[in-house]
């Protein structure tokens, strides 16, 4: 989130002293991320160590602490997982809010700075190896299941009715993205239809479902100075067909530019079921949909600038080569 939470520096500093063994400097909240109920700190400790702190709304998925911490034991050592309390627990508790605690990672999302061929083989390799790991039963009991039945969509058509009926808003971000759904109003329309549509379809098949890290865009991997690689942000970690993740990587529903080659060389042969991308690239649109909607209509105080940033967003769906187009391009008859 970019706006910083009401909870005061001082007891964040004294949360993270009381739970970790460490004494800390101070605390420094980063404006990032694209989850309306989490928040990020850079921690600095007396030491000179650096940590990355999560603070969380809603912990709902506790997949997304045990996964990554249970793969970085295994010698996954490109994947950043949480660090545990002096409970040996992996999260906190503070002000309605749990906090998380990781190594900083000094580095560049990899869609600001690339990735070089070595990289993008190196990442399909890691992603083969995560997808074709068993996860002990104490952990897999936590790991959520796909089911083929879009969350979002439901908030998404309450969003479309409401702009579609109401004529007055409440300030103007909500008359300027009302303005703007209007105009993509049978483009919305299909997305939400066509997700719903794919998805019970998917529900009738017979897919294996791996572990997927399931957000792993080039905005959660990070590259170092020195060129090494880590892959952040499992707070979606779930067992889905592997075109969960293989939606992130395929530009379209097959193999086509040189860095999807390099990802699957690194990877291995795979085929690739083409309703399932559909399905993920639809869902994808629908949530976000689904979530920048919400950050404007709904109730609840959020700051103008976060109200801003999700109109902004909200647009850029439809932009020539974003989401919006990726869904709608796809060949399938759905």
């Amino acid at each position: 989130m970019i706006e910083k939470p009401d909870i005061k520096d001082e007891k964040i500093i004294l949360a993270l002293e009381e739970n970790y063994s460490i004494q800390v400097r101070h605390v420094e909240f980063l404006p990032i991320g694209n989850d309306a109920a989490s928040f990020a700190y850079r921690v600095q400790a007396r030491s000179g160590d650096l940590y990355f702190l999560k603070m969380k709304q809603d912990l709902s998925n506790f997949a997304g602490l045990f996964v990554p911490r249970f793969l970085n034991d295994q010698g996954f050592e490109q994947v950043i997982a949480p660090l545990p309390t002096k409970a040996q627990k992996l999260a906190g508790e503070l002000d309605g809010f749990s906090f998380v605690l990781y190594p900083f990672i000094a580095g560049n999302e990899a869609m600001n700075v690339g990735m070089s061929d070595i990289q993008w083989t190196a990442l399909g390799s890691v992603i083969k190896q995560i997808h074709t790991t068993e996860l002990p039963s104490d952990i897999l009991q936590y790991v959520k299941q796909e089911t083929f039945i879009p969350k979002w969509s439901k908030i998404a058509r309450q969003l479309h009715e409401q702009v579609n009926t109401r004529n007055h808003h409440e300030d103007d971000y909500q008359k300027e993205l009302a303005a703007f759904w209007k105009e993509k109003n049978e483009i919305i329309q299909t997305l939400i239809e066509r997700t719903e549509r794919i998805g019970t379809r998917l529900q009738q098949a017979d897919l294996e479902l791996v572990l997927c890290h399931a957000d792993i865009h080039t905005a959660n991997i990070l590259i170092t100075q020195e060129q090494d690689m880590f892959i952040v942000d499992w707070d979606d970690t779930l067992l889905a067909p592997k075109e969960r993740d293989l939606m992130f990587i395929l530009d379209e529903d097959t193999i086509r530019t040189r860095e999807e080659q390099l990802f699957f060389n690194g990877y291995g042969k795979v085929q690739i079921n083409q309703l399932a991308i559909a399905y993920y690239r639809y869902e994808w649109c629908v949530q976000e949909i689904g979530d920048f909607g919400c950050r404007v209509f709904s109730t609840e105080d959020w700051g103008e600038s976060t109200k801003w940033d999700a109109v902004q967003e909200f647009m850029k769906l439809f932009s020539r080569g974003d989401v919006v187009e990726a869904a709608l391009n796809i060949s399938l008859e759905i």
